[in-house]
Formats: structure tokens, C-alpha cells, sequence
């Protein structure tokens, strides 16, 4: 994005204290923000060899952050821009220094799927408690105690917090309207020895549920001081179109009565996914000339997004099959590629096999969704009960208070297969013995597996499979090699650009953007399942970063038995 300076944003460049930066999608906030930092390098206000430390929450705002430096920065400059997410910069100390906090030698990462497992049914304070005794005694770190952690570690030792501060003397910190308490904290303790430039804008503030607080701005003023900065009224995204228009007007319901350019309301008939397909075919028509492009399907679930990658790559209905791809929440994938990883290991004793994937079905059932039910609970209850009777009783655990026959149907299938050393080829052979069993939560497991190749995860896996392999005969240790693949994974950026059409939940977009995006509600999957209150100012939040990841035009998508409260 070339960089028009206007009078404020030549002020901008000029200050030598804090920075506060509003601005909507497209405001051009981190272009600015990236020129101040080589004004700063230029100026030596960062010494020698001091960084600019630019940090945000969404790996894709990353991957982009990183690819526009490239393109309009110098090399020498760009050497000391440092670009992460909050998560990576905060694990980069933790891995190092963690240990300084706790009894353990070393601290290991609580990935999330193990997380939902571990702290299913708790919330709040009993929550925080509990992933804080599981890090003093187990020194596994879970995501949410990351700034926590960091804010004690910069406390206690305060050699620590100056080194960083020496080598980061300016961080930026990105998405700040999405800021919880704890990490308000954290950035606050990176303020006291650094200068920071907060980036953010009111009108995105999705995380509400997670501790986003409207008033961090006001925080952020009373405790720094900062010269603020609105630019508000700029849009280079969508330039040319009413889109941030309609966006805007979609937080307040003040809708204007023109039509708004580059906006479409297409208010469906029915109830299946057809028209969807055929707004999605009429937009991959549009753009089939240009040499690139990019189309989005935003919805508001997970099922939803599934629903509408399998009906996109299908032929029904007269409609043609069309090579969608799609963005899925990972802790589905992730649990069901663990049980597949502890089938190919090799095991002595078909027992305690048994022992072990009745354990796995009991996270998978806490695990794959993001509270988990009270059904749920009860179910991974039961099953792991039933696994501690086998362990205890081996042959005698059989019955209806140890192994199910289903389960001792598929170690024996498992056991039966001749393992080739090819991981895929392999990994299929597992998979296809799931979802051949006729228990329903084991062909739920092999669904959800199929879904791992869609994490961008498949190659790394592969790869440690096969070097397994290569140095045992076997898949030794095959769920350390998935878990340490998804501990990678967890702080790449994703440097892969979306081309064609690509489906993903809200919330999956934030930090994305896209030639055209087309928002779907299915007749039972809603934008707002409740008018009034959180609930609908949620709604109208995420309607609003939906729209605004389009360059060009966004279509809204409702039933028309029962369209959307929140569209004009």
C-alpha cells in the first residue's frame, strides 16, 4: 500500500513518545506504522541495533504484515523489523526462562485440544487456578497464561525485562481493541522500559467472550499519555465502494435508503446450500479472466463451513463440483489424528491398547468444541472410567464395564493391518478401520480426521512419521511426533496466500482479506441467535469485520422466511 502522507500522519511520524492509532479496515494504520519505525531507525532513535517488535493476535494479519514490509521496505530496514504474533513473542521467552517460575527443569506448551480436556467444566477463577497448579506442577503452559507468566517473569527479574527492552526499544502492538485484562497487563509491563504504538480499531472488537474491554483505549491514554491519531475516515481497502459505509451502518441499524456500492442483500429462498453455490459460480465467473483472485464464504459455525466445502466440491442439485478449500477449527482434526497416531504405534498388549483409545475418545469428546457439555463430560466420565477397570483387570474388563466390543472390534481390525512405512498410505489404512466400525463416535473420529490435510499440518506430520519409520521399523512414538508438529504449527505464520474460493467461519477471516466475500446464514445457523443485549452487539460486531474484509464487493446472505433483524 503506497503511503499518502497527510498532515497528521507526517505529526505521526515525528513524535518520540507513545502512539495511540485508531482506524477502520484499510485505514492504512499499519502502513504508518511501519514507516515510523525506519523514521525511528533512520533518526537512531533505536540505537545500534535495537528492533521494531510489530505484534498481533491473527497469524494472517502476520503473514500479511510481513509480506508488505518485504515489498516496500528496505533490507536493511527490514532486518530489524521483527513481526509475531502475541502468542509467539510471549513462547520465544517462556520456552527459555519459564522454567524460573515453576519446580519443572523445562516448560512444555499446553496446546489447546489438551487444554479443553484438562480444564473442561471449569470457569473464571477456578479456571485460571487450575492451569496455574498444572503449570507449578507439570510446567505445561497454557495459552491463556501466557502474558501472566511473562508480566511475573519481567518482574521478578528485572536484568530480564531490560535485555528485551534493549533489543525491542519500539513494539507495536496490533488488534489492541481485542486486548484482554492479562494482556493489557502484559503490554503495560513492556511500556514501562519500551515505546509502543497501539494499532486498533473500536468497530472490530470480536472477542468480547475472551475479556475485550471497550475501555483499553482509555487505559492506554491514562497510562502513557500517547499522541493519539484517528484515521477513521481513510479506506484504502475497498476504495471506490460503499462497503465500510455499510459496515458501519450495520453497529448502529442507521441505514441509509440509497443503495450501498459494492453491497448486495440476497435474501434466499429454500433451505438447502444451492444458492450459495450459485453466488459463489457467478462470482468465480467474474474473476476467471484475472490472472489472480480470491472469493471467501464466511459463516457463522464451524458445521456450517464443513456443510459448505463438501456441497461446493460435489455435483449436485446441476450444479458443477467446484475445488473450494476451507479453514477449520483444528481441535476437531487434531484430537482425531492423535487416535490414529496411537493405533500405528506399535503395542504388546491389546489390553491396554484399548485402555488408551478409550482414553482418546474421552478427550476427543471434551475436546473438539469449545465448551463442552454436560453430556459430553459425561460421556468422557464413562469412558475413562471403563479404560482404569481394563487396566486393572485386563482379560476381566471385558463386558459392559470394560473394553465395548466395538472397541475391542477395532484393535483387533487395527492390529491385523501390515503397515507399509508410508505414512499417508498407512494413515489411511487406520482411518478407513474407524470409519468402517459401527460405532458412531469412531466414525465421528475418522470424519474429522479427513480434515487434518486442510490444517496445512500434513507435510510436517509426514515428514516425522516417516523418519520414524526409517530409524525403528515403526511408528514409535507417533503422537509425539503429531504434537510436536502442532506445537510448530502454533506459531507459523501463514505465509500461504488464498487464491480461488475459500470457506471459514467469521472469525476464522479477521486479519484476512479478500477480492469478494460472500457472508452465508443457513436457515437454523445464525448471524443472531438473540436480539438485544451482548449477544446482539456480538452479532453486529462480527457481521461488521465479515464485510470489511472485501476489496471489491461483499453479498449477505439471509433466508427469506426469516431474514436477518440486522440487514436493511
Amino acid at each position: 500500500m503506497a503511503l499518502v502522507l497527510t498532515d497528521d500522519k507526517r505529526r505521526l511520524l515525528a513524535t518520540t513518545g507513545h502512539v495511540l492509532v485508531r482506524g477502520g479496515a484499510g485505514s492504512g494504520k499499519t502502513t504508518i506504522a511501519l514507516a515510523k519505525a525506519c523514521v525511528d531507525f533512520d533518526a537512531g532513535r533505536l540505537g545500534a541495533a535495537g528492533k521494531a517488535l510489530f505484534l498481533s493476535f491473527a497469524r494472517a494479519t502476520v503473514a500479511r504484515v510481513a509480506e508488505q514490509a518485504t515489498a516496500t521496505i528496505g533490507s536493511d530496514q527490514l532486518s530489524r523489523i521483527e513481526i509475531s504474533t502475541y502468542h509467539g513473542f510471549a513462547w520465544t521467552i517462556l520456552k527459555s526462562h519459564g522454567y524460573l517460575l515453576c519446580a519443572k527443569p523445562g516448560v512444555r506448551l499446553l496446546l489447546p485440544t489438551q487444554a479443553r480436556d484438562r480444564l473442561a467444566g471449569l470457569d473464571g477463577a477456578a479456571r485460571f487456578a487450575r492451569q496455574r497448579q498444572l503449570f507449578d506442577e507439570e510446567g505445561l503452559v497454557a495459552f491463556d497464561l501466557f502474558p501472566t507468566l511473562l508480566v511475573e517473569l519481567f518482574t521478578r527479574l528485572e536484568v530480564l525485562a531490560e535485555a528485551y527492552a534493549f533489543a525491542y526499544p519500539l513494539i507495536i502492538v496490533d488488534e489492541f481493541q481485542d486486548t484482554n485484562a492479562e494482556e493489557w497487563k502484559m503490554i503495560f509491563t513492556l511500556g514501562q522500559r519500551s515505546r509502543l504504538i497501539a494499532l486498533g480499531d473500536p468497530k472490530q472488537r470480536i472477542y468480547d467472550f475472551k475479556g475485550a474491554d471497550p475501555r483499553r483505549f482509555d487505559d492506554f491514554l491514562a497510562a502513557f499519555q500517547p499522541e493519539p491519531f484517528d484515521f477513521g475516515g481513510e479506506n484504502n481497502r475497498s476504495a471506490g465502494t460503499d462497503i465500510i459505509r455499510f459496515a458501519d451502518a450495520i453497529l448502529d441499524g442507521a441505514f441509509r435508503p440509497e443503495p450501498y456500492s459494492g453491497v448486495t442483500i440476497d435474501r434466499y429462498r429454500g433451505q438447502s446450500l444451492r444458492p450459495l453455490k450459485q453466488a459463489m459460480l457467478q462470482a468465480v465467473n467474474r474473476y476467471r479472466r484475472s490472472p489472480e483472485w480470491s472469493v471467501a464464504i464466511l459463516v457463522p459455525t464451524n458445521a456450517l463451513a464443513i456443510a459448505a466445502f463438501d456441497y461446493m466440491r460435489g455435483s449436485d442439485h446441476g450444479l458443477p463440483a467446484y475445488p473450494a478449500e476451507i479453514l477449520v477449527a483444528a481441535e476437531g482434526p487434531i484430537l482425531a489424528s492423535a487416535l490414529i497416531a496411537l493405533l500405528l504405534e506399535p503395542h504388546n498388549d491389546p489390553h491396554q491398547l484399548a485402555a488408551l483409545v478409550l482414553e482418546a475418545l474421552a478427550s476427543f469428546e471434551v475436546g473438539r468444541t469449545e465448551a463442552a457439555g454436560s453430556t459430553a463430560l459425561t460421556k468422557a466420565g464413562r469412558l475413562r472410567r471403563a479404560a482404569g477397570q481394563v487396566r486393572q483387570r485386563g482379560d476381566a474388563g471385558y463386558g459392559a464395564r470394560g473394553i465395548p466390543t466395538d472397541v475391542r472390534d477395532l484393535v483387533g481390525n487395527v492390529r491385523q493391518i501390515v503397515l507399509t512405512g508410508d505414512p499417508m498410505s498407512d494413515w489411511r489404512l487406520v482411518r478407513a478401520a474407524l470409519a468402517d466400525s459401527p460405532r458412531e463416535e469412531l466414525q465421528h473420529v475418522a470424519r474429522e480426521a479427513r480434515h487434518l490435510r486442510l490444517l496445512q499440518r500434513g507435510a510436517q506430520i509426514e515428514g516425522r512419521l516417516a523418519e520414524a519409520w526409517r530409524a525403528n521399523g515403526a511408528y514409535r512414538d507417533a503422537r509425539e511426533h503429531l504434537a510436536a508438529a502442532v506445537v510448530e504449527d502454533q506459531f507459523a505464520a501463514t505465509t500461504r496466500p488464498h487464491r480461488g474460493v475459500t470457506v471459514m467461519t467469521i472469525h476464522k477471516s479477521k486479519g484476512k482479506e479478500f477480492d469478494e466475500v460472500i457472508v452465508f446464514e443457513g436457515v437454523y445457523q445464525r448471524y443472531l441467535s438473540a436480539r438485544g443485549g451482548d449477544r446482539e452487539r456480538s452479532a453486529r460486531s462480527n457481521l461488521h469485520v465479515a464485510a470489511t474484509r472485501a476489496k471489491r464487493s461483499v453479498v449477505l446472505m439471509t433466508p427469506l422466511q426469516d431474514p436477518c433483524s440486522l440487514l436493511p
